[in-house]
């Protein structure tokens, strides 16, 4: 349910707040030409922190419209005159870092029993994935109590989730897998394409659509498992 109200909602801002997506299309446009003229790991890597910096409008709206009951604001410009907007934008660096130190640990802890056969390698990639998802839906709630100007760190979004923990995994999976597959999808058509350019555009357009969805869905959560716990502590 919280999954087809996220999508309904989503459907709902792309209609009514322009103003904040437009730019974060252009952006991925502008990087996207980029990476295609210069490919590069690292100018990659840059673009994507550039991405969730770019995006944090879109979030931040979300999430307070979803847990604090605040107006949508069709301005994209308003949220980086607002405190809240460096606390979010931290702490989504925050998490991004603590996310790639988990990851690199893991990888290094568990590379003795990877096999060499990149092939056989895979499916133990996919179940490490898998992993990390569940990892990042206990500490994700970092980023909206942050846009709702809500003490809160990764410790403290662990123990929120801590009675819920497989309902909000589950509900998460539901809206990336499909999300995963389609780009992939796409991804795969693009590379054996002639119309490179028109993939390009549609999966920068499901890239901003997801981000939208993404936040609904963390911001639906929070609100249904979460607030009590912060209001009854």
């Amino acid at each position: 349910m919280l999954v087809l109200k996220s999508l309904l909602f989503g459907i709902y801002f792309l209609k009514i707040a322009k103003k904040n997506y437009f730019p974060v299309i252009f952006y991925l446009l502008l990087t996207q030409l980029v990476i295609l003229s210069i490919p590069n790991i690292f100018l990659l890597l840059i673009f994507f922190i550039g991405y969730l910096l770019v995006s944090s409008p879109i979030s931040i709206n979300i999430f307070r419209n979803i847990i604090l009951d605040k107006d949508i604001i069709d301005n994209y410009m308003y949220y980086y005159n607002q405190s809240y907007t460096l606390l979010y934008m931290k702490n989504i660096m925050k998490l991004l870092f603590f996310m790639i130190a988990i990851y690199f640990l893991h990888i290094i802890i568990l590379s003795p029993f990877f096999p060499e056969d990149i092939s056989i390698m895979t499916p133990y990639l996919y179940a490490l994935l898998i992993y990390m998802i569940y990892i990042y839906t206990r500490v994700m709630f970092i980023l909206p109590t942050s846009a709702c100007e809500i003490l809160s760190g990764l410790k403290e979004s662990y123990s929120l989730t801590k009675n819920n923990s497989i309902k909000i995994y589950l509900l998460y999976v539901c809206l990336v897998a499909p999300y995963l597959i389609i780009n992939l999808y796409i991804t795969n058509i693009a590379k054996n394409s002639d119309i490179q350019y028109v993939y390009l555009v549609m999966a920068i357009l499901l890239q901003v659509i997801f981000t939208i969805f993404n936040s609904a869905l963390i911001g639906y959560i929070y609100k249904r498992y979460c607030v009590s716990k912060i209001t009854n502590s």
